[in-house]
Order: C-alpha cells, then sequence, then structure tokens
C-alpha cells in the first residue's frame, strides 16, 4: 500500500477499517485527544468544500518488529467524553500481534483521524456549561436544510454540519452522517440518497463527501509520508526530526515525544504524577513539567529540544523518582501553607523550593515553611518570575546548587546575593512594602501577604476566606452617602477598602457568618480581630482614621517579617 521515503494516499474509510481491525495505533508520544465537537463540524466542512486537510506521518511495520519492539500503543477512540477537567483516555493496546500485514503507527495526524472515526463510528458526549449534571451525548449530522434555510443572525449561524442529540434531531430536518458508511460506491450512494427527500444541493454535499471520504486512487483524503524503519527509535528520530522544522506539534509535545522516546512507562509516569498533584487542587501542565524536569537536572530551563539532549533525557530517567517525589512534597508544601491554585501567580516561582527538596531540603518546622511562603510572596509581589523566568529559574538554583540542602534550612538568606534580569532582587525594601499596602488590592497578592501576616492559622485543615474587616457593601454607593457626603472622600474610601489595611483571614464558615456587619457591631457580639489598633473607633464614619492607624500595624509586621528598616519619615502613609 505505501512505498519508503515518499508521500502516498489513502482514503478515510481504508484508515478506519485498518482502525476497526486493529491495523492503526497511536503510540504513547501523543497527546490526549483534543478536539471540540466545532472543529469536527469544521474539519466535515473542509472536506466537503474540497480542501486538504493536512499530512500525517505513519510508521508502518510489522507484527514480527512490533512484538520484538514491544512499544506502548494505544487504540482509537471512538467514543469521546468530555467536561472541563476530564476527557476520555485511550485504551492501552496490552496483546501480542497476530495477525499478517502492515500495521500503521500514526506519529502525526492522531486529531483528525480521532475525529472521522468519531464522526463517521462513534459519538461526542459533553457536560453542557449550562447543565451541571446530565451529559448529552451527540453525533454528527448534516442540515438538510442549509441551502434552503434563511441566513440566521451572525451570533448564531447556520451550519451544514452540526452535533446533535437524538431528540434535537428529530425536531429539525437532518441526515446522520455516518449512515453513509453503509454504501460500497459513490454510485450505490447517490443512489440510495436519492430515495431520500432532499434537494438537489444537499444531494451533492453529500454524495461529493462520500467521494471524498472513499477515493483512494488520486486524491485520498488521508495524505501521509510513510516511515519503514526496523525500530521504533529510528521512526521516532525522524518524526521529532521532521515536526522540529515544521511545528506540527507545540513546542511541548515534541519535548515530551523526545522525553518518553524508549521510556517503557515514561507517559503513563508522568499523566499519573500530573493527575495525582492536580486532584490537590492545582492546575500543573505537561508544560511546567517537562521545565520542572530541566532544572532539578541543572539542564538549561528553556524550553527547547536540543536541551533535552541524550545525558538530561538519561538524567530525567534515572531520577524519576526522586523528580516526581520532589514535585509531590512540593505540592503538599503549598497545599499546607494555603497556597491554591487560585493564589498561584506564577508556578514557576514553586521549582525553586522543589529544587532545595530534590537536594534533600525538607520543610519539617514552622520557620522553614515561614520561609517558603516568604519566598513566595517576595517572588509574587514584586513578579520575579514573570519576567525572564528562564534567568530567575536559573539564578535562583545556583544560589542552592552548591551547598547542602539537607544540612541547611531553607531561607530568604540563602537568595540574598541573587540578582534576576533587569536589576531584580529578593530584598524587599521600604518602597516595596508601600507599594504593597498602597496598591495591591483583594486577591492573589494580598492573600500570600495575609498568610503572613496570620501564621497560626490552620490554612491546611480550615477554608479560609479574605474578609473585608469593614464590610465591603458598607462602602457602596446607596449606603456611604448616608455617613459622608464628600464624593472624592467617597471615592477613597471605597478604593480602600480592597487593600491590606482593611482585610483578614477569616475561616470561612464564619466569614459567611459577618457577611455585611458593621464592624463594631460584630465586635460588639464578641469578636475580635487580629491588627487591630488601640483607643479607635470601629464606627463607619471614623474609616479614615481606622484605616491609617491600622496601616502602620500591618506595616510594621511586615517590616518585622521581611526584615526591612522604616526611615521614621516613613512611617506616616
Amino acid at each position: 500500500m505505501a512505498s519508503n521515503n515518499k508521500y502516498e494516499d489513502m482514503s478515510a474509510f481504508d484508515a478506519l477499517k485498518l482502525i476497526k481491525d486493529e491495523h492503526m495505533f497511536l503510540p504513547d508520544i501523543q497527546r490526549e485527544y483534543e478536539w471540540e465537537p466545532y472543529e469536527i463540524e469544521n474539519l466535515f466542512e473542509s472536506i466537503v468544500d474540497d480542501y486538504p486537510i493536512g499530512s500525517c506521518i505513519f510508521w508502518k511495520t510489522n507484527k514480527n518488529i512490533l512484538n520484538e519492539e514491544n512499544p506502548n500503543l494505544y487504540y482509537f477512540l471512538k467514543r469521546c467524553r468530555r467536561n472541563k477537567n476530564e476527557v476520555t483516555k485511550n485504551e492501552k493496546h496490552i496483546s501480542l500481534f497476530h495477525e499478517e500485514g502492515d500495521y500503521f503507527i500514526v506519529l502525526d495526524g492522531q486529531q483528525r483521524l480521532t475525529s472521522l472515526n468519531i464522526a463517521l463510528y462513534g459519538e461526542y458526549t459533553t457536560l453542557p456549561k449550562w447543565k451541571q449534571k446530565n451529559y448529552v451525548t451527540r453525533e454528527l449530522y448534516y442540515n438538510l436544510d442549509f441551502h434552503t434555510q434563511k441566513e440566521e443572525d451572525d451570533e448564531n449561524p447556520k451550519k451544514r454540519f452540526i452535533f446533535l442529540s437524538k431528540e434535537e434531531a428529530e425536531k429539525g430536518n437532518y441526515y446522520l452522517v455516518k449512515n453513509l458508511v453503509q454504501y460500497g460506491s459513490v454510485r450505490e450512494c447517490i443512489k440510495g440518497l436519492s430515495q431520500l427527500d432532499m434537494d438537489d444541493e444537499s444531494l451533492d454535499d453529500l454524495s461529493r463527501l462520500f467521494d471524498r471520504l472513499s477515493d483512494d486512487t488520486n486524491r485520498g483524503l488521508i495524505h501521509y509520508y510513510c516511515i519503514t524503519k526496523d525500530n521504533y527509535d529510528d521512526a521516532l528520530s525522524i518524526f521529532v526530526r521532521v515536526n522540529s522544522t515544521g511545528r506540527k506539534l507545540s513546542k511541548t509535545d515534541l519535548l515530551f515525544s523526545t522525553l518518553i522516546d524508549g521510556w517503557k512507562d515514561g507517559k503513563d509516569s508522568i499523566e499519573k504524577i500530573l493527575e495525582e498533584v492536580n486532584a490537590k487542587g492545582f492546575d500543573f501542565s505537561r508544560d511546567y513539567l517537562m521545565r520542572f524536569c530541566l532544572v532539578m537536572e541543572d539542564a538549561d530551563t528553556n524550553l527547547k529540544i536540543e536541551n533535552l539532549n541524550n545525558k538530561v533525557v538519561e538524567g530525567i530517567r534515572n531520577d524519576w523518582k526522586r523528580i516526581s517525589e520532589a514535585f509531590k512534597k512540593m505540592s503538599d508544601l503549598l497545599f499546607e501553607i494555603g497556597i491554591t491554585d487560585e493564589y498561584l501567580i506564577s508556578y514557576n516561582a514553586t521549582m525553586p523550593l522543589a529544587y532545595y527538596i530534590f537536594k534533600g531540603g525538607k520543610f519539617n518546622s514552622k520557620d522553614s515553611k515561614t520561609e517558603a511562603k516568604k519566598f513566595l510572596s517576595i517572588s509574587f509581589a514584586k513578579r520575579l518570575f514573570g519576567i525572564a523566568s528562564n534567568s530567575a529559574l536559573i539564578n535562583t538554583r545556583a544560589a542552592l546548587k552548591d551547598i547542602e540542602c539537607n544540612k541547611n534550612q531553607f531561607s530568604m538568606s540563602l537568595f540574598k546575593e541573587t540578582v534576576l534580569t533587569g536589576g531584580r532582587d529578593f530584598i524587599v525594601r521600604n518602597e516595596d512594602l508601600e507599594f504593597w499596602l498602597n496598591k495591591y488590592e483583594k486577591g492573589s497578592n494580598t492573600l500570600v501577604l495575609l498568610l503572613l501576616l496570620y501564621p497560626n492559622l490552620k490554612v491546611d485543615k480550615h477554608v479560609f476566606h479574605q474578609d473585608h474587616v469593614h464590610p465591603y457593601a458598607l462602602f457602596e454607593n446607596k449606603n456611604i452617602k448616608d455617613v459622608i457626603s464628600d464624593k472624592d472622600l467617597i471615592i477613597k474610601w471605597q478604593k480602600q477598602r480592597n487593600l491590606l489595611p482593611n482585610l483578614q483571614l477569616l475561616e470561612g464558615k464564619e466569614n459567611e457568618e459577618k457577611n455585611k456587619t458593621p464592624l463594631a457591631k460584630w465586635v460588639e457580639e464578641g469578636n475580635d480581630f487580629d491588627y487591630r489598633p488601640e483607643h479607635i473607633s470601629l464606627d463607619i464614619k471614623d474609616f479614615d482614621t481606622f484605616f491609617a492607624e491600622r496601616r502602620k500595624l500591618i506595616k510594621a509586621e511586615l517590616a518585622r517579617i521581611f526584615d526591612v528598616i522604616v526611615p521614621p519619615e516613613n512611617n506616616e502613609e
């Protein structure tokens, strides 16, 4: 069917038959299936309009080589189930190969072939955003009214191909696309369709679709480059080389394929650790984990193919147990100190903590955990890993590389000489405190600072909210106008209500109970709060004084935490 070192054509029906007969498989270098239903609909639009759908790369081999090489292979999806956080995973092939004939391993082209398989032999099940309980299974239909119905508004354009449930299809005039596979030839297809109630344009569309799906003589839909190497590694080497120039896959996909090439359990191990860590409420990506490995191995942290040389790849595989353990312990640390995915301003900023663990360090004391919070607070608040992140990773790693981490407690003092691109550093100065207090509104930045200001809260045991000490609602125009009439002062207070001096950490249940209760009344009911100015009115009308005095207390504590010398003349706001 194919020749070596030459592009060939194959009909879509032939490719899908190979999939059905278990003579076409996916290797473990492939990412999960990613296409949404609308992308499959667009694919069929392209096919009917006689547009090319791109080239594929196949490794053509036989049962003897597959049984000897024993690569990790996976079946194609036919039924896809997807929601925001989950997609159906491909089933792994685990048996020996016995049948004679050619076998095709799809190195590039998975998304298109899987989409054809779903549309012509399967279904797509999704969890609609507006429903949070009921999954809906849909199949691909052709709209028989496409050429006759009037154009709808721009936000709801008519579709020629559309995924519908059976109930949805019954409400309109549609043809189930997978019914085309029953025909053995174009002539038979036209004859069968002619017996149905459809206009000439629809008949032309569907017969042309069948023609393009079935034809393998002149312009077979599946245009592919055939690799006929005797072993899997050689085939993958060609694939990576071709894709490195053509950019047919993302950079991370190419890195991933390079890393797991020849690593028997690589794909499963990486996916397992990501799934395990993200189950704690994080969203670490494969991209993050690729750079994470480079950091741990003291390699260049740029995500480039050339940086995953043989030495680095071998190091990652040999150290994988330690790397994955450092990853898990680092995520445990984040969870324990209250840094959830919602407040991870920079994922890269977590890697120095993991590198410290990788080199034998432990965060098993209150002081070390406080220092970890300080490291992240400074990194987030000063955006140290947001600009020139590779340089930041290399320089922070250098600060830890030559010390015995198992004998040195993690401390900000380890980074006192670390200077990043643009002269940025880990030293907190008075101007930093002023900026944080004056500019950072309730959100990720204030959360990491509050975690330092409230060191004794068991954030790993209870859910804590960032609470407005003076309730947010009291500053709304309809409420505050009864307290003050100065419009400029109202605008000022409405800005200050979201700043650190008017925030605290409060357990979720307690925060819900406090809600809109005025601060003075809440305290009268027996409650209290940290950094409470002495002898200062808690009435909303005295917010100016309250804010200024609580600001002094919080700034003084932040200055103590970060060892900042505050000039006397700057003690006042």
